[in-house]
């Protein structure tokens, strides 16, 4: 199915459900719009009291039209709340210009004559009618000054003070109507209200009619699509053809209409059911120029965050390993599993401004939600690494945990700022899009962004120390995942986080080599010393020229020899003899060629299984 298909159903099977949450779903022929006063009035439209809204209550759900929903210039009233200009009858008497007089005018004529066609129809409703006797009084500014809220100068016109950061003229008043016979008051949460505006606005619509492409009805066709679908990009809209100018579609088509039809039914119900999700549970990615990205199920069952760390939890006094972690990341998504049928599906789609006034879709998937889970426990359990932590007391531990996309594109694309690895709003939005896709899709990791982790590791002097263990990390595992899937094609057993003694690659072994130069050297140094050892400051070159650079490491390593018992300086050197002896035959051309990212997973393995050795020695002279 397309994007608005899904959408469609989505709206159709979720309206009315959850209508009291914090994000409600938008019905046909309403908008969502913030509000800065409140009118209160009795039955019979006479005014009781009026106050400033709180901003953290100011959501309001108020009746529109095709042309007011989407209005930027001009008159175009909203049905029953507006702002001031439109429903304050009076609003012109105070204004301080002729321009501004005049402009008051004609927008309240035009909002009370659309309230008096509704009010006088069969589709009325008491609150409208009670709403449409006041407003026909026009008296409501001079109310608000006597009610306090808003001021005026010596001269009788408006103060340039402001309500909750609107002036006069922008703010928004919403009503509610004491009637005394239903338990609802407000008039934006009132279903009766709701509906018999939609009713009414459906039935008297005048459009062109013409067979939609959605439905395949002849329905009346809208010109003005909504905009505001993601907030970030509010003037942006997804469905457009109003360029006569531009020849967006000239040359493939006569006119827009030509390009596409869609009824206004069916926009208002694919736009508001993706204002919801949007709202709901949107993901951006990006600080200022973002993308946004959504997930979700047509029934309105809970589906997983994409951007969730999958570390699930952490417990610093209980082992983690990769198959706890493993038993963690299945025992989460079978939570959300147990709720979906073999014939659920999941939708990701991906939302982009190209423009301020073009919003794109630029990426969409569907799939079974089964199959969605299974892919999601498929990246966490071969994309995870162990990751180093801190507990409350700054003593270290590890756990292993997938690294979030946002790190991945950081770590390999960014650049450290303070204690922080930041990458550019457009890089990060692209490649999290790309791995988006590789796990959605179950497809290859991109070897540029493999390649480009390893070489930020391989540069561990340009990051602080925190960061440099992050990189490393993150790096290992994709290096991980990448030569696991290019080798097995996903079929074989992973490869496990623990040092392979086997292994004859030779970029592992030079990894190793590394790790052990580079440990022999550190354990030499005073309690509280921080220089870097020659094996970190050489890395780089030992990546590009190894067997020339390990010669140059192996000559600096006597000194610290000399500083060790001889146990130690025994054990070390029959550990680099054994790592040497398992080259296999090559000559010294082909033992200097660059290595491959894969030296990374050799040096974290050895250097993790010395350190922990050192661990285990520590434990059992204290035991002692």
């Amino acid at each position: 199915m397309s994007w608005m298909s899904q959408l469609y159903k989505t709206y159709e099977r979720n309206i009315g459900k959850g209508q009291q949450d914090d994000v409600p779903l938008t019905p046909v022929a309403h908008m969502n719009a913030n509000a800065q006063i409140e009118i209160t009035l009795d039955r019979e439209g006479e005014f009781l009291a009026a106050e400033i809204v709180d901003k953290k209550d100011s959501a309001t759900l108020i009746p529109v039209t095709e042309s007011s929903a989407g209005r930027s210039s001009g008159v175009a009233p909203h049905a029953l709340c507006d702002m001031l200009p439109y429903i304050a009858g009076d609003f012109h008497v105070y204004c301080d210009n002729e321009k501004q007089q005049k402009s008051a005018k004609e927008k309240f004529r035009a909002f009370c004559g659309n309230l008096g066609k509704w009010a006088e129809s069969e589709e009325s409703h008491p609150k409208a009618r009670a709403i449409y006797y006041y407003i026909s009084r026009e008296t409501m500014t001079e109310d608000l000054v006597k009610a306090g809220l808003v001021e005026l100068t010596a001269e009788g016109t408006f103060d340039k003070k402001k309500i909750s950061g609107q002036p006069y003229e922008k703010v928004l008043a919403r009503f509610r109507v004491l009637d005394g016979i239903q338990e609802e008051d407000c008039t934006w949460k009132d279903v009766s209200l709701i509906e018999a505006y939609t009713k009414y606005y459906l039935k008297g619509q005048q459009g062109e009619k013409d067979i939609c492409y959605y439905t395949g009805e002849e329905r009346t066709i809208s010109t003005n699509h909504p905009k505001g679908v993601v907030a970030s990009d509010y003037g942006a809209k997804l469905v457009s053809a109003n360029d006569g100018q531009g020849y967006t579609y000239r040359g493939r088509f006569q006119d827009a209409g030509q390009s596409y039809a869609l009824s206004y039914e069916a926009s208002q119900k694919i736009h508001s059911a993706l204002t919801w999700l949007v709202k709901k549970q949107g993901a951006y990615v990006g600080s200022q120029d973002k993308r946004t990205f959504i997930c979700w199920n047509p029934d309105g069952k809970k589906t997983p965050e994409l951007f969730d760390e999958l570390g699930l939890f952490e417990d610093e006094e209980e082992e983690n390993t990769e198959i706890s972690y493993q038993k963690q990341l299945k025992k989460a998504l079978r939570g959300y599993q147990e709720q979906f049928d073999e014939t659920d599906s999941i939708i990701v789609m991906a939302l982009d401004a190209a423009t301020t006034g073009r919003l794109s879709v630029t990426y969409y998937h569907e799939q079974a939600a089964l199959d969605f889970l299974e892919r999601i426990f498929y990246w966490g359990d071969t994309c995870s690494w162990q990751y180093l932590k801190f507990n409350e007391k700054k003593q270290p531990y590890y756990v292993v945990e997938t690294p979030i996309f946002r790190r991945i594109v950081e770590c390999a694309f960014g650049r450290e700022r303070g204690n922080f690895i930041e990458a550019d709003d457009k890089v990060l939005k692209e490649h999290t899009q790309r791995l988006v896709k590789c796990m959605l899709e179950r497809q290859p990791v991109p070897y540029d962004i493999v390649h480009a982790l390893a070489i930020r590791a391989s540069t561990p002097t340009a990051y602080t120390r925190g960061n440099r263990e992050r990189v490393l990390s993150t790096a290992c595992a994709l290096i991980s995942k990448f030569y696991y899937e290019k080798n097995t094609k996903g079929q074989g057993e992973k490869a496990k986080m623990k040092l392979d003694l086997e292994n004859q690659d030779r970029s592992y072994l030079y990894g190793r080599l590394l790790a052990v130069c580079e440990k022999v050297e550190r354990i030499t140094y005073d309690r509280g010393e921080s220089r870097e050892t020659n094996a970190i400051r050489l890395q780089s070159a030992f990546v590009n020229r190894p067997m020339q650079t390990w010669k140059i490491l192996e000559g600096l390593l006597n000194p610290y020899f000399q500083k060790l018992r001889p146990g130690s300086r025994e054990y070390y050197r029959e550990l680099i003899s054994s790592i040497v002896a398992s080259f296999r035959d090559e000559d010294d051309m082909a033992l200097n060629q660059e290595l491959k990212e894969t030296y990374l997973l050799g040096y974290y393995l050895q250097r993790a299984e010395l350190n922990k050795k050192k661990e285990e020695k520590e434990e059992v002279q204290e035991n002692e």
